[in-house]
């Protein structure tokens, strides 16, 4: 190699001097070529058999560590049931239940499964090992057996069994399952530090062969000019990635933005043309990146472009803008129509499933249409079919077109929601959504057994805002989802410090209508309360009739999963849904709550009375608690206890106060009811008995 070069740096100097070729110059410098590219060959051959000999070994290496780990992991996890076993059978001596000693067999039996896949993954070295601590295993769980048989008896022979047999017994177990699983993690430590040591070596090999192939490369002429090539090649792409998305390959917002402009401008010499702008927000993609992770995250979206590219037409521009959120331009289209009929197809194309690499994804998107002319700017229309798109998603998806009438929004309501939905993707930190509480008396004993949490809204500059104020908001622009998580969290997390105060008391939750066709709702409620430990009893969700008929079977589904966990279910708004009495008896439900439009006026309306006794008898018969909402006399409430009313709440007994006003607010309603009790029932006239008082309020 060091005379290829030579001859070569010597080749160089003639010609700079003028030396003139002979007759034989061709045919060496092609000679000189072949030489130099045989040994470049040479090199790669060999530095190809050199990484494929180092990538053997390394994953030799790779393997016997990831084996180490797994022995490691599976003697661990014998080790901490071992322990569990030791912490539940002492807590069934101080304890006795059934519950702990179910405990104890479970910790048992994963001891053995544990010990079995450590020999499995390593038959030569584990299995003496597993078999060993296998029969010591045995020999302890016979004895504790027996000494919680004697426990449970209350022979006084238990402490002496325990002393002389158990103890020392389990003491042996726990220091050969000790040793074991520290040799093995020693042992882990080991072939990690091989699997190191052969990659250092390959790196360095590898490292050798690339420097001296490279000092080859380097002496050959040509490849000089290839080299500037690949310059330019560089800059392309550097441009190329400026100006595309790396995940999909799809123009970015940058791209998307400048072909917008251009459209419009073009509109502005054929005032008969126009143009279609579609945003595009994914349905689901959330939840694949929470369960399934960021890598099947990158597979949807490099999905969903490849998948709007093919079902976009030649010419249509379609981008990524970040996040889940994409764009499609059509720069020339005849009508609404034919805008339509591309932004269906495009949904079509999403509603199938992905197949990923970690299983099947279920993603759609919510697509919203705003048709230009060269009167609107590039950021009016941007705005119009990101109004359209929340307008579809809060549909429950699919595809929507602007309509001035429904989609434009006062810039008051517009901020608002933004600062709604930057309040909620930021966590509420600080705790501006907070909860009021309105108590629930049970009627014939006076005792407060559960709440009713209300949203409200201490926004910086507004104030204490009602719902009124933000609900709506966000039942048009998709955000009721995300907000009735949030405040269930928040409801939870109270009532979990009520029962750790020795308070307990059920909340009651208003949940969204579109959460029980949402698929992570099961989920979400179930790590609610097990995020708190709250007991499932202490949370009862109220879902409106409405809202459980819209999909009926999917709804009892819904409401079983979430039941047979303890989580109570209360139907509200009961009598304004129209619902089927054959639907309502199949629902899985605990409570039903009586509409307050038939409550208020009670003491003064025969036929309200007649409907209200109508829901008692009605819901008794299915085996459901009812609740009055909305009462505001007492004359009402004596009223309702002469119906075999259960429950009642409303503005006569407390009004929604927050946390630290609760107990105060829950001693006045019992202080209501039982002034109620001590009166005549409403028959004998409103105005004998009472002061006609009507507590109003803005709920």
């Amino acid at each position: 190699m060091t005379r290829i070069v030579g001859r070569l740096l010597s080749d160089l100097r003639r010609k700079n001097r003028g030396t003139p070729h002979n007759r034989d110059e061709p045919r060496a410098r092609r000679l000189r070529s072949l030489a130099t590219t045989a040994a470049l060959g040479s090199v790669l051959v060999a530095l190809g058999a050199y990484t494929i000999i180092g990538t053997a070994q390394t994953t030799q290496a790779a393997q016997q560590h990831s084996r180490a780990l797994a022995v490691d992991a599976w003697f661990s996890e014998a080790r901490n049931a071992i322990a569990l076993e030791e912490v539940h059978l002492r807590h069934y001596q101080v304890e006795p239940s059934t519950a702990v000693r179910n405990r104890f067999r479970q910790a048992a039996d994963s001891v053995g499964p544990a010990l079995r896949r450590a020999a499995q993954v390593d038959p030569a070295g584990a299995s003496r090992d597993a078999d060993r601590l296998l029969d010591e295993q045995d020999s302890y769980r016979l004895l504790a057996d027996d000494l919680l048989n004697l426990v449970e008896d209350g022979d006084p022979n238990a402490d002496t069994m325990d002393r002389l047999d158990v103890t020392p017994t389990y003491y042996t177990l726990q220091h050969d399952i000790d040793s074991v699983s520290r040799e093995y993690h020693i042992k882990a430590q080991r072939q990690a530090e091989d699997l190191r040591r052969a990659m250092v070596r390959m790196l360095v090999g590898t490292s050798i062969g690339f420097g001296v192939g490279l000092m080859l490369v380097a002496v050959i002429w040509r490849l000089v000019l290839g080299y500037q090539r690949r310059l330019v090649q560089h800059a392309d792409a550097s441009e190329h990635l400026a100006l595309h998305d790396p995940v999909t390959g799809l123009p970015n917002r940058t791209m998307f933005h400048r072909r917008l402009t251009g459209a419009i401008t073009t509109l502005s010499a054929s005032p008969e043309r126009q143009l279609a702008l579609m945003m595009i927000d994914l349905d689901g993609f959330k939840a694949v990146n929470d369960t399934l992770g960021h890598h099947a995250g990158d597979e949807v979206l490099a999905e969903v472009g490849r998948r709007l590219r093919v079902s976009a037409r030649d010419g249509d521009t379609v981008a990524r803008l970040g996040g889940d959120e994409f764009a499609v331009l059509l720069p020339d289209i005849a009508d609404v129509s034919a805008a339509c009929e591309v932004a269906d197809r495009l949904a079509a194309a999403l509603r199938h499933d992905f197949l990923l690499d970690a299983g099947l994804a279920a993603v759609s998107g919510s697509i919203g249409v705003a048709i230009g002319t060269q009167a609107e700017s590039a950021e009016e229309l941007i705005r119009h079919a990101d109004s359209a798109m929340y307008r579809a998603k809060s549909d429950g998806g699919g595809v929507a077109v602007y309509d001035p009438g429904i989609d434009a929004e006062e810039p008051d309501r517009m901020a608002l929601f933004g600062e709604l939905r930057a309040l909620l993707d930021a966590g509420d930190p600080d705790g501006q959504l907070t909860l009021y509480f309105q108590p629930q008396v049970r009627i014939d004993s006076a005792a407060v057994t559960a709440v009713e949490a209300l949203v409200r809204w201490h926004h910086p500059t507004r104030g204490l805002l009602m719902p009124a104020a933000f609900l709506s908001i966000a039942e048009s622009r998709g955000l009721e989802i995300p907000l009735t998580y949030h405040l269930l969290d928040v409801a939870v997390a109270h009532a979990a410090r009520w029962h750790a105060a020795g308070r307990p008391m059920v909340v009651s939750v208003n949940v969204s209508p579109r959460c029980l066709l949402h698929s992570e709702f099961v989920p979400r409620v179930l790590a609610a309360v097990a995020h708190t430990s709250l007991p499932s009893s202490l949370l009862q969700l109220e879902l409106t009739e409405r809202s459980v008929m819209t999909e009926p079977e999917r709804s009892r589904e819904v409401l079983r999963q979430i039941r047979d966990r303890g989580i109570m279910i209360s139907i509200d708004d009961f009598g304004t849904g129209f619902s089927s009495l054959s639907q309502l008896k199949q629902l899985p439900a605990d409570e039903l709550k009586i509409d307050q439009s038939f409550v208020r006026g009670l003491p003064d309306d025969a036929e309200d009375v007649v409907l209200v006794r109508s829901a008692i008898d009605l819901a008794h018969n299915l085996g459901l608690t009812v609740v009055a909402e909305g009462v505001e006399r007492l004359d009402t409430l004596a009223l309702l206890r002469e119906l075999g009313c259960d429950l009642a709440q409303g503005f006569a007994l407390s009004q929604p106060v927050p946390d630290d006003e609760l107990l105060d607010a829950c001693e006045q309603a019992r202080r209501q009811t039982r002034r109620a009790s001590i009166r005549e029932p409403a028959t004998a006239g409103v105005g004998e008995l009472f002061d006609n008082q009507v507590f109003e309020a803005n709920v």
